[in-house]
């Protein structure tokens, strides 16, 4: 019996609480692997703030907090150590000349461009390293983990 059938079968017999454990686990120390590998220079805080203003961006602080499950005055810290970096810039909102957004500078994006090819080449050779098996299981997986993602998405807040 292999060590990863032999894990398998302590999931199934242990439970889906040890189960949702071990998965937790495991995307843990995956992120972190892929994080030290990178070796942006950057919080995880701002690695998300900075994919989340690219994708939806130009994008009002108080917006930004929400989408990312967190507070105006946390979210203004973490954008103004962004903007220190030159990560992003802060430009008028065109629909409202008093209020202020936030957008990717062209270094922000090239950032994370970076950082994508970084840890996309990463988990290519990692996974190149698998047996056939593990490779399609993974493969597999994709889909799986995409849909849980979205399960886990945190609902907007209500405004009352």
């Amino acid at each position: 019996m292999t060590t990863s059938t032999s894990h398998h079968r302590r999931r199934t017999v242990a439970g889906p609480v040890e189960e949702a454990s071990d998965l937790r686990v495991a995307l843990v120390r995956v992120y972190r692997q892929l994080r030290m590998r990178a070796g942006s220079g950057i919080t995880p805080s701002q690695s998300s703030a900075l994919a989340r203003i690219e994708s939806d961006g130009p994008v009002r602080l108080g917006t930004l907090a929400e989408l990312e499950g967190t507070t105006p005055a946390t979210m203004s810290r973490v954008i103004d150590s962004l903007a220190d970096l030159g990560l992003i810039e802060r430009v008028t909102d065109p629909l409202d000349g008093r209020a202020r957004l936030v957008q990717l500078s062209p270094e922000g994006g090239a950032l994370l461009t970076d950082l994508r090819r970084r840890n996309t080449e990463a988990l290519r050779t990692a996974i190149a390293d698998l047996d056939d098996a593990e490779r399609a299981t993974v493969t597999a997986a994709i889909p799986v983990l995409q849909h849980l993602s979205d399960l886990l998405q945190v609902p907007p807040r209500s405004g009352g």
